[in-house]
């Protein structure tokens, strides 16, 4: 995915007085009196929000490609994120790179297409939406199973959610479109993100997840390409069953650059907070594509307990322009969600 740095202009408010003097004649003169003048109100730079509004979906009712854009877009919501809008052509992106993945047998290298190939559209997402007709500037792509079929769900994008990457690609502010090519009984779900023009949120943003008052939080990581936790072991189910919690993020403007001073997770009644991971763009060296410098999650090294409250405190700073500061954007944010009791793929 590639990401684009939005910045809004710096407005410096200078304000001047002038006194006055007297005479050097030895008879008193009397002054004119200051002239009281109204406060001026100080101008906020702080990047004001550009969102779309949502534009009503036409996917088949009750089908898996339906459930997955509501899915998604709920996601976006409880954050603040603007929505995604569906577009036919980028529809069409996605549907055709189902199709050559599934022609090819290509599923280890899924996002990418080779030329000469059977059914080639484009070697990226950016090239395929173009070819389909939606002149993407920003693009981004998400595949994913559900958890059973032929019945179709929203876990498909319940897996994406409940991971670092994909999850950070989800949230992504810019994109304003989406394609879904829904899952069937032998292809994966298949979403293509894009924009012509990005959304921006507000220079003061943070946004979280799981949210404040959340409940049936999933207890592990899901299984992800690539590899966030790459520094100390293998993507392996085994792994993401024993060695990981669900990742929480925080976020913030995306043009901004967020700074870590501490980002905490304690079990409810308890004082001693949980050994975490931080991953963010500086600690996450593998590929720096994949997360913004507006992001950070924490990924503990044991799975929740089942149907348990847990506490998040954050506090940081978000820099840059967006924020309309140049000491930026303090951040000293709780909030707490609770647990449910599934484990993806674990016994």
């Amino acid at each position: 995915m590639r990401a684009s740095t939005f910045s809004s202009a710096l407005v410096l408010i200078t304000l001047t007085a002038c006194g006055g003097g007297g005479g050097s004649s030895s008879t008193p003169v009397a002054s004119n009196p200051a002239v009281p003048t109204n406060p001026t109100t100080p101008v906020s730079t702080v990047q004001a929000a550009s969102l779309q509004d949502a534009v009503a979906q036409t996917y088949a009712a009750g089908s898996s490609a339906e459930l997955a854009f509501k899915k998604i877009n709920a996601f976006r919501a409880v954050q603040g994120l603007g929505p995604l809008n569906q577009n036919a052509n980028a529809d069409i992106a996605a549907k055709n790179h189902q199709a050559y993945v599934a022609l090819n047998n290509s599923g280890a290298n899924g996002h990418v297409e080779v030329a000469g190939t059977p059914g080639f559209t484009g070697a990226t997402v950016t090239d395929r939406l173009v070819a389909a007709g939606y002149p993407a500037v920003i693009a981004g792509e998400v595949i994913a199973f559900s958890l059973e079929f032929p019945n179709p769900d929203t876990s498909a994008v319940d897996n994406l959610i409940n991971s670092v990457y994909h999850r950070a690609s989800m949230m992504y502010q810019g994109f304003t479109t989406v394609g879904v090519a829904g899952e069937d009984a032998t292809n994966p779900l298949y979403m293509d993100f894009g924009a012509t023009k990005s959304q921006l949120n507000a220079g003061d943003y943070v946004g979280v997840y799981p949210t404040n008052g959340q409940t049936g939080v999933w207890l592990t990581h899901g299984v992800e390409v690539p590899n966030p936790f790459y520094q100390e072991m293998e993507m392996t189910q085994d792994n993401m069953c024993t060695k990981t919690s669900s990742p929480i993020s925080l976020t913030t403007e995306a043009s901004t650059t967020l700074s870590v001073t501490s980002f905490t997770v304690t079990e409810a009644g308890q004082t001693t907070p949980l050994d975490v991971r931080l991953i963010t763009k500086a600690t996450s060296t593998q590929d720096t594509t994949y997360l913004g410098t507006n992001v950070a999650f924490v990924v503990g090294k044991a799975p929740f307990k089942a149907n348990t409250t847990y506490n998040v405190h954050f506090v940081g700073k978000a820099t840059g322009a967006a924020t309309g500061s140049a000491n930026g954007l303090s951040i000293d944010k709780s909030w707490s969600f609770t647990t449910g009791s599934y484990k993806r793929g674990c016994q």
